[in-house]
């Protein structure tokens, strides 16, 4: 009788094990926070590695092209990324992961990472935005959209914003952290044209964008960034003016994988649906190890 009671206690405990254990796994299988470091990132790597990377050795700097695998011209857009100080554009295109943050965004257009003053005393590299394009679509073999083109910077990418500002190509501005005291060219530069549109994100540059806000009354004011795509105000994507009072610190914002890839869905561009635009913010996979390599990658 004792045996027959302890075999039915240890199996009555195995299979409340084996229930636990089941339903362990099930509660893990139902949470999405739980499976997005297992999926998110490989969904993001796989997209990456799906588009086209090229690495051009031009004549003022390195400039990094990547063109996502669906990308076509008829809508497309050009968005060109200008690192700030302390950074190249090597550093900035491995180490802030910018592939896995454009392909994040799922816009339909043709990225382009020229290399920009890493410091106070170093001249623009690319004064001339059109020579720049013209070597883009030569050597990357890409035809450019008319949708539009916008150029964001991060930072020190002020100078060379400041020296495109009379360029005609220029669409929309996206400054990230970028509006340093010189305010009054980005207000000029918006109202001379109503096609003209900035966002401004601002951590370490509150003063002046407060002051571009109090000077345009027209800003859309957002006081923080919203947490995922479908929480920014609708407005925040057709205001001619956006200015976001950002929570992070000067570098996260574009190293994270939250605003950057956020900020970049608030351009007009039609968004692919192959490419990974479900991921949540901030899903960027762990750092590679290996060196860029100035190969292209189809």
């Amino acid at each position: 009788m004792h045996r027959a009671r302890a075999g039915l206690v240890a199996g009555l405990g195995t299979l409340a094990l084996a229930g636990f254990v089941w339903l362990g796994a099930a509660a893990l299988a139902d949470d999405p926070v739980a499976k997005a470091p297992v999926d998110a990132p490989s969904r993001i790597e796989r997209a990456v590695d799906a588009g086209k990377h090229v690495r051009i050795d031009g004549p003022r700097g390195v400039v990094h092209v990547w063109i996502p695998p669906s990308y076509h011209a008829d809508t497309g857009a050009t968005v060109i990324y200008l690192h700030g100080y302390y950074d190249d554009a090597d550093s900035a295109w491995t180490g802030h992961q910018l592939p896995q943050q454009f392909a994040m965004s799922a816009l339909n257009a043709v990225f382009v990472v020229p290399e920009a003053p890493s410091g106070s005393r170093q001249p623009v590299a690319y004064p001339d935005l059109g020579e720049l394009l013209r070597l883009v679509e030569e050597r990357a073999g890409v035809t450019r959209g008319q949708a539009l083109t916008a150029v964001v910077g991060h930072s020190g990418a002020f100078r060379t914003i400041e020296a495109w500002l009379n360029e005609p190509l220029v669409d929309q501005l996206v400054l990230i952290d970028a509006l340093y005291a010189d305010q009054e060219l980005i207000e000029n530069w918006w109202r001379s044209s109503p096609r003209h549109r900035v966002i401004s994100v601002g951590e370490d540059t509150v003063l002046w964008n407060e002051e571009m806000a109090r000077d345009i009354p027209e800003t859309l004011v957002i006081d923080r960034v919203p947490p995922t795509y479908d929480t920014w105000p609708p407005e925040a994507k057709t205001s001619r003016l956006v200015y976001i009072r950002a929570q992070y610190m000067h570098m996260p914002l574009v190293m994270d994988g939250i605003v950057l890839p956020a900020v970049l869905r608030l351009l007009p561009v039609e968004l692919l649906g192959d490419e990974p635009w479900q991921e949540p913010l901030g899903s960027l996979p762990a750092l590679p190890d290996a060196a860029v390599d100035d190969a292209t990658h189809d």
